[in-house]
Parts: structure tokens; sequence; C-alpha cells
């Protein structure tokens, strides 16, 4: 996995720490550079109040704190959903050709949750049709080495890569902390992520790691 420049589409906030913080958080030190695109700001988990925008308000600003801690640039689209696929996929396109990431890194296809999927999708689609001639108007192709799917809830059984993240646990738990909003919606949360990574890493020596899974979208080119 070539982390010296890193794209990551994920459907939430928080997503891209629970999947991919340590990573991140990794990228940054080794003077690598990412950028996290979030397709939907959510604004339902926020307990304090029962209005949507006040909820999405809060956590582009949870967000904004965390990108910040973590060295990472970001944009929010404002997806809700993948209705107009076509568009969608053009979008992602024209956001791979211009920041010309070595590595894409989304959501697993195999999440329950239906953004998820739908962002794991787009995504690797958007990376195919980023290396080919289409949608010229959104810039020149350009071919990502390889595309890797995170987990969130649904983990793998056989992840193809497992990134040493020993060193950077801390921050990955520090930055989900600062996902106020969401550490009083799911309480468990920081265990589940020190517990999940401690799972990852033991096999292979490591005190924590991340796990993910290669695409086959995107051949390995020798």
């Amino acid at each position: 996995m070539d982390l010296s420049r890193v794209l990551v589409f994920v459907a939430h906030p928080d997503d891209e720490i629970i999947g991919c913080g340590g990573t991140l958080s990794r990228i940054n030190e080794e003077g690598g550079k990412a950028k996290v695109i979030v397709f939907n700001p959510g604004g339902k988990s926020v307990k304090e109040t029962t209005d949507e925008s006040v909820g999405q308000a809060t956590r582009l600003s949870e967000l904004d704190r965390v990108a910040n801690f973590l060295g990472f640039e970001h944009e929010s689209w404002g997806l809700t959903d993948v209705k107009e696929r076509r568009e969608v996929v053009r979008k992602i396109v024209g956001a791979i050709r211009s920041f010309k990431p070595t590595t894409i890194l989304t959501h697993s296809p195999y999440d329950k949750h239906h953004l998820h999927v739908d962002v794991s999708s787009v995504a690797t689609e958007a990376a195919w049709h980023a290396t080919q001639l289409y949608y010229l108007d959104m810039g020149e192709p350009w071919t990502t080495k390889s595309i890797y799917y995170f987990e969130v809830w649904d983990l793998f059984t056989r992840p193809t890569t497992v990134v040493d993240i020993s060193k950077h646990i801390d921050k990955k738990v520090n930055a989900m902390q600062l996902y106020r909003s969401q550490v009083e919606a799911f309480p468990y949360i920081l265990d589940y992520l020190r517990s999940l990574a401690k799972v990852r890493g033991l096999p292979y020596n490591f005190s924590y790691g991340e796990a993910f899974e290669r695409s086959s979208v995107l051949p390995e080119l020798i």
C-alpha cells in the first residue's frame, strides 16, 4: 500500500477514524498527504438536538477539528444518498484526477449500511473510469495504484492487508474523542477501536493494526 497520496471516500464523519484513523495518522507522520471526502454529514445521531441541520453542523465542526488534529484535507459533499449514480461517479472522477492519489481507501462493499455500500460502489467504479478516456471535462486520466476497503462494523474474515498502527493507536482514539457527539451516541466506540486494532495487529506481531481488503478492480501493474 503506497501511503504517499491517499484519497479517502466515506459516508459520514467519523467513518474515516473507525476504518483508517491510525493509517491517516501514519500518513501524516511519514510526510504523506491525505484527503477525506465525506458524502453525508449526518445529523440524526446527535443526541442534543432533533434538528438534523443542527446535528449536521455539529458533526462538520467536529470533522474540522479531527482533520486539523490528524493533518488531512477534507470536503463534505452533502449527499444523503446516491440517486443520480452517473453524476456522482463523474464528481468522484473529478476528485481523483484533481488529487492524483496513489491509493484510494473506502468502505467495504460487504457493509450492512446502505450508504457505506453505495459509497464503496461508486468510488470503486469511478477509480476505474478515472483511468480511461471518459469524463475528459473532469481532467486528464489518472491511474491510482490500488483501492483498499476498510472495516467499520462488518469485519473481514480474510483481510489482504494489515497496516501497523502501533505508534498511532492513541492518536486514532484521541481523534475519535473529538467526535464528541458520536462518542455520546455510541459509548462503547473507544473500547471497540482499541480492541479491534489489538485483534488485527497481534497475529503479525504488531501491537495494533488496521485491516484492509484490496480491490481487484485496479490490477497491480508491474
